[in-house]
């Protein structure tokens, strides 16, 4: 079954299930997203990524990189200038099929997409994938990550990939992985690369509220 929601990209925003990611609004076309949320009592959007060469086409609706976060507004306050301050949790991954062709009224950008599946892997099943990315975590945070109740491989690849000094393409495609232990292994194995490098990896370009 596909769904049809409104999409707010950013240049290096993954939302990934289980996460919470505070959004500030002020462009008249996602203020407007908002507010037409709110009177239509809808609270779910799409969190996307640009794709490509978007720098000089950020108001040209540049193109999205095809798997993307679903994210359920928890929180929304406006201010006194008529910006939005909201905090979004990630739901599940979907794959944007298409976008949704506007009206000159609307600003915003609409797409529809399915849901994708992906099974629950816990830890107990996978004890060294498992530790392996408890270990990962506590060197890219640099404190002990200790493991806790319910952890599965679904949420703690996507917290490491998130933290992994990685391009966006290459995150991306990570992202896009369904089977959460192909993706572990996955992100692993680009973690190990990283350390062989006698080069320092990239740093992916920092969060850029101006453009939002």
């Amino acid at each position: 079954m596909s769904l049809i929601r409104p999409v707010f990209p950013l240049p290096n925003l993954i939302l990934y299930p289980g996460s919470l990611v505070p959004l500030h609004l002020f462009e008249p076309r996602y203020v407007q997203m908002m507010e037409e949320m709110l009177a239509t009592e809808h609270d779910q959007l799409v969190a996307a990524t640009f794709r490509g060469d978007w720098e000089d086409h950020y108001f040209e609706d540049p193109p999205l990189y095809p798997v993307a976060g679903l994210g359920q507004v928890e929180q929304v306050a406006r201010d006194a200038q008529g910006r939005f301050n909201l905090v979004l949790r990630g739901e599940s991954r979907v794959q944007i099929l298409g976008e949704i062709e506007r009206s000159k009224e609307q600003l915003y950008r609409r797409v529809r997409v399915s849901t994708v599946a992906e099974p629950k892997v816990t830890a107990p099943r996978h004890p060294r994938l498992h530790q392996d990315l408890l270990d990962l975590l506590s060197q890219l945070t640099g404190r002990r990550v200790a493991a806790q109740k319910g952890d599965t491989l679904n949420y703690l690849s996507d917290v490491a990939l998130v933290q992994l000094p990685l391009p966006m393409e290459e995150k991306q495609r990570h992202f896009a992985m369904q089977d959460p232990v192909v993706r572990t292994e996955s992100i692993l194995e680009a973690w190990r690369s990283m350390q062989d490098r006698t080069d320092p990896p990239p740093s992916p370009p920092g969060f850029q509220p101006d453009l939002n």
